[in-house]
């Protein structure tokens, strides 16, 4: 029913920082740092598995795929198992054919206001902060009720991980009462790439006030491949 919500995708530390601390430009600036290297990132050079498995009122959905986002846009996605079996030739022709232009959905500028940061903590390896979060596919309604959070490794300058859940109940759509939201986005590095490595996202509410609303989601991204990718003129 919100699976367009869906697509919007407790570690323990010893505290160097407390309390909670308005970022300063330098904090700004290492956020935005991490943030350029992960989006300016080529991921056309990654071919990768992707397996999800989604539960919509009741329903579970579970995707095994591979995508290579370099080839011909009829072969860049294959259906590899469909809620544990092997798809038929329809199944996969559609999967392919719908999701064709279709690769790392992963918006992060959209996620993190980096000049409303405020330092939460730091250890010798991770530094924290927190951000009032705003998406527009969660309604004018979310605005005040989200709260982010993006870790980043300082000796590496990357994203480690991202994520966000709901302060109060709010109505991304009329009749629909969210009360409980919460995303989180985990990032790895391979060959000083920075990578998505998996997303989940927990949603529960009601809708017109009688009916249930619960989904689940987690998507999974391994066996990275990295690949060049040869153009007319030459090797990128």
């Amino acid at each position: 029913m919100f699976s367009h919500i869906r697509n919007v995708v407790i570690s323990s530390f010893i505290l160097l920082a407390t309390p909670a601390l308005a970022a300063s430009i330098a904090h700004q600036n290492l956020v935005n740092q991490a943030v350029e290297r992960f989006t300016q990132a080529n991921k056309q050079h990654w071919s990768y598995q992707v397996h999800s498995i989604e539960i919509e009122e009741g329903e579970k959905t579970e995707v095994l795929a591979q995508h290579i986002p370099h080839a011909n846009a009829d072969k860049r996605w294959h259906l590899l198992q469909l809620n544990g079996k092997k798809p038929s030739s329809k199944q996969a022709e559609k999967f392919a054919k719908k999701r064709q232009n279709e690769g790392f959905s992963v918006s992060i500028k959209e996620l993190i206001k980096t000049d409303a940061l405020t330092l939460h903590h730091e250890t010798p390896e991770y530094i924290t902060f927190t951000y009032p979060v705003e998406l527009s596919d969660l309604g004018e309604d979310a605005l005040g009720k989200l709260v982010g959070s993006i870790q980043i490794d300082k000796r590496h300058l990357n994203i480690d991980h991202i994520s966000i859940h709901n302060t109060d109940e709010f109505s991304p759509v009329a009749l629909a009462e969210i009360d409980h939201f919460k995303l989180h986005m985990q990032f790895m590095t391979i060959d000083n790439t920075v990578l998505p490595k998996y997303n989940t996202m927990e949603m529960t509410g009601t809708f017109s006030f009688f009916i249930e609303i619960e989904e689940t989601s987690k998507t999974t991204f391994s066996n990275y491949q990295k690949h060049l990718v040869v153009t007319d003129d030459n090797t990128i």
